[in-house]
């Protein structure tokens, strides 16, 4: 999806916004470790503990169920099936509302039917992830979000527990959870802006769980299909990063460099991938050269902004789930390093 290939832009098609709702569901889950966390810092303690139950839930559990996504003042009623299969991930999609859309994923790989449109599949590699680095550590996080429990809920008939990430600041969203008590899978999450405010919504208005305990996967397979399960932030190649004259000083405060790799867009023209992430939020930045019909300024689809423009005679595009201002400054603090001395 974000390949940003010239003839199957997301920013030039008005198909795409149901898409990114996939994107949506598959961020659920966060990859959290407790490490760093004092043992008398218990509401950091217990706030680890219920993402780190939400992420094993996500992992081990089949569910499928009706949800209501609401953004921008629309209203999509969807049913997701999800199934574990030998420690992989397959999910179904399917739009009970308007015309019949349906998104599939198997293994890391995703595909979109539309009406009237060939079949679509994308890898899942290339699409943007709330997080991109791996475990999370909660402590670390706490200079860029605020972490609480926020008590009990009700959510498609089961009793919850609500968790809220605040951001600090106003260069990245934050996320409240209501969690299953019985299993920890996430029933409702919601987008929220540094004041608080939801600005996304997802949530099950019935589901139904195969088991009401999550698994005791094998250590080696629960580790395998961390990255590919729903909602499980996938962990990017630790390889060393490809040579590159890119530079990012002026980048958005908190963001370090994830991941880099090369791409072909739809004309077979190379293009830099660049993910960038704070443990939580992320976003990609591609660079191709020339590109005279590329994204100039800003734009979103929901709540995924995208933001471009040329830098040394190349297209730059940053996108993600992040809000416009963070796309912008990443666009605006790319410099070119002649002496290509590394990031």
């Amino acid at each position: 999806m974000q390949r940003l290939a010239r003839d199957r832009s997301p920013w030039r098609s008005r198909r795409w916004p149901w898409v990114l709702i996939l994107g949506w569901v598959l961020s659920l889950g966060i990859a959290v470790g407790t490490r760093g966390a004092r043992a008398d810092d218990e509401p950091t303690v217990q706030a680890a503990r219920l993402l780190e139950r939400m992420t094993r839930a996500l992992r081990t559990l089949d569910y499928q169920g009706t949800l209501v996504y609401l953004i921008d003042n629309r209203l999509e009623t969807l049913y997701l099936t999800h199934r574990i299969a030998q420690g992989r991930v397959q999910e179904r999609l399917v739009s009970l509302s308007g015309p019949v859309r349906t998104l599939d994923r198997e293994r890391d790989r995703v595909t979109c039917l539309l009406p009237d449109a060939q079949p679509l599949s994308v890898a899942r590699h290339a699409a943007p992830s709330r997080s991109a680095t791996g475990p999370i550590d909660p402590v670390a996080l706490a200079g860029r979000y605020h972490i609480e429990v926020r008590g009990a809920a009700r959510v498609a008939g089961r009793d919850a527990s609500v968790l809220m990430i605040r951001p600090r600041d106003q260069l990245r969203y934050g996320y409240q959870f209501y969690l299953d008590r019985a299993t920890g899978l996430p029933l409702k999450s919601d987008l929220i802006n540094a004041q608080g405010e939801a600005i996304e919504q997802l949530l099950f208005t019935s589901i139904d769980l195969g088991s009401e305990t999550p698994s005791a996967a094998p250590a080696a397979a629960a580790q395998g299909s961390a990255a590919r399960s729903a909602g499980a932030p996938e962990t990017l190649p630790q390889s060393p990063p490809a040579p590159t004259r890119w530079r990012f000083d002026g980048r958005p405060p908190g963001f370090e460099l994830a991941a880099h790799d090369l791409m072909e867009d739809g004309q077979g023209a190379a293009v830099e991938h660049f993910v960038f992430s704070d443990q939580l939020s992320s976003y990609s930045l591609f660079i191709e050269p020339g590109a005279a019909d590329g994204l100039r300024g800003g734009t979103r689809i929901g709540a995924v902004h995208a933001a471009g423009g040329l830098v040394n005679g190349h297209q730059v595009t940053a996108v993600g789930e992040v809000p416009a201002a963070t796309v912008a400054a990443a666009v605006a603090g790319l410099g070119w390093a002649a002496d290509g001395a590394p990031p």
